[in-house]
C-alpha cells in the first residue's frame, strides 16, 4: 500500500504559488495521506521543463500553469507530458478564464485535462484528489492496505529485536535472550493449546475456524519489555508509550480485516461482530494511525542509532538505517492498489 499522494507541479513563480501548494498539502493530509509535492519552477533559463520527471506510476496528479518562464508554454508542455502520462489527471490553470484555457488545450489536441482559473485552483485540485481517493477508501482496497502495511511493520519489529539483542545481550548473552523468547513462545503456545482444546471440548467450531494467527502480539510484548530496559537512556519516553498502543491501533484492526466478514447492518457496512461502521472517516482514522506508528518506529530507530553509537556499537547504525528504510517503504507501499 502507499499512504503517499504524489503531485507533479509546474509554475514559474514560487512565492506566488506557495499558498496554493500549502492548501493542496492540507487537503491531502486531512484525507489521511502524506502529500509529496514535486514543485518544478520553470524559468526562462530552463532548457527542458520535462527533464528528469518521475515515472508515471509515481505521479497521481499533475498541475500545470499556462504562462511559464521565458517562452515556455504550459499547454505545449502538457501535450508533451500527456504522451507519457496517458491516464494521469492533469489540471491546467492560469489567471485567464476556464473557457480560454479549454480553447488552448483543444488547440493542442489533448484529452482528459481539467481547466481552472488560478483563484479556484486549490478547490479544483482538492475535488480531483477526493474523487481519486474514493477508490482507496473502498473496503476491499482497505483490506490490502492494512494487511500490507502491518506485515511490513511486523518485519521491522523483528529487525529491531535483532538490534536490541546486540545492544542489550551481546556475545554470549544472545543465547540467554533466545532462550527467554523460546520459553515465552512455548508458554504462549501451551496456553493457546489449552484454549483451543477447550474450544474442541465445547464444540466451538466457530472459534476454532476463526482463530487469528498468533505472533504479532507476543512479538510486541517482548519488544516493549526490551525497550523498557533502555528507559534510562531514552530521552523521549512517549515514543515507547506510543508503541504500547500498537496492539489496539494496528494489530487489532489488521486481524479484524483478515478474519471478520463484512456485512450490511441497518444500511451501514460493518465487520461481523463489530458495531462501528466502515465509513470514510473510519478508514481515514485508520490510515492516520498507520502513518503515526510508522513515524513512531522511525523515531525509535533513530534513538537506537544514537545509543549504538554511544556504546561503540557503530556497526549497528547501518542495520538501523536499513530498518528505517523498510518502514519508509511500508508507508510508500500503502495505496498502490488504489492509485
Amino acid at each position: 500500500m502507499k499512504l503517499e499522494y504524489h503531485v507533479l507541479w509546474f509554475d514559474d513563480q514560487e512565492q506566488a504559488i506557495r499558498p496554493f501548494v500549502d492548501r493542496v498539502q492540507s487537503i491531502i493530509t486531512r484525507l489521511g495521506f502524506e502529500p509529496k509535492i514535486d514543485l518544478r519552477i520553470i524559468t526562462a533559463d530552463i532548457e527542458n521543463p520535462l527533464a528528469s520527471i518521475p515515472s508515471v506510476q509515481d505521479v497521481d496528479l499533475v498541475l500545470m500553469d499556462w504562462k511559464l518562464g521565458g517562452t515556455h508554454d504550459g499547454a505545449v508542455i502538457a501535450r508533451r507530458l500527456r504522451q507519457s502520462y496517458r491516464d494521469t489527471d492533469i489540471v491546467f490553470y492560469s489567471s485567464e478564464s476556464s473557457a480560454k484555457l479549454r480553447q488552448l488545450i483543444f488547440e493542442q489536441g489533448i484529452d482528459g485535462v481539467f481547466c481552472a482559473n488560478r483563484t479556484g485552483l486549490s478547490d479544483r485540485a482538492g475535488g480531483i484528489v477526493n474523487a481519486q481517493l474514493r477508490r482507496v477508501l473502498d473496503l476491499n482496497h482497505m483490506r490490502g492496505i492494512v494487511m500490507a502495511a502491518t506485515s511490513d511493520l511486523d518485519l521491522a519489529m523483528i529487525d529491531i529485536l535483532h538490534v536490541l539483542q546486540r545492544i542489550l545481550h551481546p556475545g554470549d548473552g544472545a543465547a540467554g535472550f533466545a532462550a527467554n523468547i523460546a520459553e515465552r513462545v512455548s508458554r504462549s503456545l501451551s496456553k493457546k493449546a489449552d484454549e483451543v482444546a477447550g474450544f474442541g471440548r465445547k464444540g466451538r467450531l466457530d472459534k476454532l475456524l476463526r482463530e487469528p494467527a498468533f505472533g504479532s502480539s507476543l512479538r510486541l510484548e517482548i519488544l516493549l519489555e526490551e525497550m523498557a530496559k533502555l528507559a534510562d537512556r531514552i530521552g523521549e519516553p512517549h515514543l515507547v508509550e506510543r508503541l504500547g498502543q500498537y496492539k489496539d491501533d494496528v494489530i487489532g484492526p489488521r486481524n479484524d480485516f483478515a478474519h471478520r466478514k463484512a456485512q450490511i447492518v441497518n444500511g451501514k457496512l460493518v465487520l461481523e461482530g463489530r458495531e462501528a461502521p466502515l465509513d470514510q472517516e473510519a478508514m481515514k482514522a485508520l490510515r492516520l494511525r498507520l502513518l503515526d506508528h510508522s513515524d513512531n518506529l522511525r523515531s525509535l530507530f533513530s534513538l537506537l542509532g544514537e545509543i549504538a553509537e554511544a556504546t561503540c556499537a557503530v556497526e549497528l547504525k547501518d542495520d538501523i538505517a536499513a530498518i528505517d528504510n523498510l518502514v519508509a517503504e511500508a508507508v510508500e507501499a500503502v495505496t498502490s492498489e488504489g492509485a
